[in-house]
C-alpha cells in the first residue's frame, strides 16, 4: 500500500423511515467506532414512528449526531441525497439503520482511502444476516490479498471474470467525486447506488479492504425485494440505467459497463427484454449471455436451497471463476 497520509474526515448518513427499533444500535455503533467520524446525520424521511426522538435522545449525548427531518416521504434516493448534501466530511458513507458495522470499519476504510486519495470510493468485503437473529455470513469477494487500489481496467478485468456488486453497505465515497456525477439517479430507485459506485470506479478506480467491516441486513418485503418481484417495474429500470449508458453525462464509462457484461439484473428475462429493445441490443453481447444463463439457473435454484447453504454455494461458484487468476496481482 502506498505511503500513509492524515486521515481524512467521514460523514455517515443514515437515511431513515420507520426503523425506530434499529436506530439506537446503529447510531452507538457508529460514535463508538475507533475512529469515530465527522459526523453522523441521520436523514428522516418522514417516519411515523419513534425515530426522530430516538435521534434526538442521542444528538443530546453526541454531539457528532444531528437529525434532518423532510417533512413528506421523498424515499430513498431523495435522503441520500439530501445527507450527500449536508455532509461536510472528505469521504460519506451511506448506513442502513439495519445494517450493522464493525468497530474498525471507519478507521479501516480510511486508511486504505487515505492510500489512493484519487480512488472515487474504497469498499471493503460483503457480508449479509438474514432477519434480527440471523448469523453473519461472509461473502468475500478476494479480489487481492491485501489492500491495494483497483484500477478501472483492474475492475474491468474482475468483472469479466465473475460478475459482482460493489456492497453499498460497506462503501465510502470520495464525496466530491459523488457530488461532481450529481450524487444518486433518484428515478434508478433500489439501483441508484449500484449505478453510482460503478460508474465512480470506472472513472477513478476503487480502493479495496479485504476485511469484512459492515454486515447488510437480508429482510424479507423490503423495497428492493418487492421491486425485484415486479417484472414491469424492473424492466423500466433496466431501460433506465440503458439510456443513461448511452447519454453524453455517461459515454465515457458505457464501454466498461458492456464489456464487463454489467447489468444490475442478469435473469433470463433481461435477455428477452433487450431483444424487443432495438436501441439496447447492441448490449447483448456474448459475455452477457453467458452470464445470465449461469446467473439466471442460481436464480432458479436458489428457492430451493437452504438459506444457510447458499453463500457457501456462491463463494464455490465465484472462487471456481477465478481459479485462473489466483496467482496474479492487479492491485498496486
Amino acid at each position: 500500500m502506498a505511503d500513509r497520509s492524515p486521515l481524512p474526515t467521514l460523514s455517515v448518513v443514515v437515511p431513515n423511515y420507520n426503523h425506530a427499533r434499529y436506530l439506537e444500535g446503529a447510531l452507538r455503533a457508529h460514535v463508538e467506532q475507533t475512529r469515530p467520524p465527522l459526523e453522523v446525520i441521520v436523514v428522516d424521511d418522514a417516519s411515523t414512528d419513534e425515530s426522530c426522538s430516538v435521534v434526538e435522545r442521542a444528538a443530546a449525548r453526541h454531539p457528532s449526531v444531528r437529525l434532518v427531518r423532510h417533512a413528506r416521504n421523498l424515499g430513498v434516493n431523495a435522503a441520500m441525497n439530501r445527507g450527500l448534501r449536508e455532509a461536510r466530511g472528505d469521504y460519506v458513507c451511506f448506513s442502513a439503520a439495519d445494517d450493522l458495522v464493525t468497530p474498525q470499519f471507519a478507521a479501516r476504510s480510511l486508511e486504505v482511502a487515505a492510500a489512493y486519495p484519487a480512488a472515487g470510493l474504497c469498499f471493503s468485503e460483503p457480508a449479509e444476516t438474514v432477519g434480527d437473529g440471523g448469523v453473519v455470513q461472509p461473502l468475500p469477494l478476494a479480489l487481492s490479498p491485501h489492500p491495494c487500489l483497483l484500477s478501472p481496467a483492474d475492475l474491468e478485468r474482475h468483472l469479466k471474470r465473475a460478475f459482482f456488486a460493489f456492497p453499498g453497505h460497506a462503501v465510502l465515497y470520495r464525496r466530491d467525486a459523488l457530488l461532481a456525477v450529481g450524487g444518486f439517479v433518484e428515478e434508478l430507485r433500489w439501483y441508484a447506488d449500484w449505478f453510482a459506485s460503478c460508474v465512480l470506479a470506472f472513472r477513478h478506480g476503487a480502493g479495496y479492504v479485504p476485511e469484512t467491516l459492515a454486515v447488510f441486513r437480508v429482510r424479507a418485503g423490503s423495497y428492493s425485494d418487492r421491486g425485484l418481484r415486479d417484472a414491469a417495474v424492473q424492466r423500466d429500470l433496466i431501460n433506465r440505467v440503458l439510456d443513461l449508458l448511452d447519454s453524453e453525462a455517461y459515454r465515457d464509462v458505457a464501454p466498461s459497463f458492456r464489456g464487463s457484461a454489467l447489468l444490475p439484473e442478469l435473469r433470463f428475462r433481461v435477455l428477452l427484454w433487450l431483444l424487443a429493445s432495438p436501441q439496447h441490443r447492441r448490449h447483448l453481447t456474448p459475455r452477457l449471455v453467458t452470464r445470465v444463463f449461469v446467473r439466471g439457473t442460481w436464480w432458479v435454484l436458489k428457492p430451493y436451497m437452504p438459506q444457510r447453504v447458499r453463500p457457501a454455494v456462491r463463494r464455490l461458484a465465484h472462487r471456481w471463476a477465478r481459479l485462473g487468476a489466483s496467482g496474479r496481482g492487479v492491485g498496486r
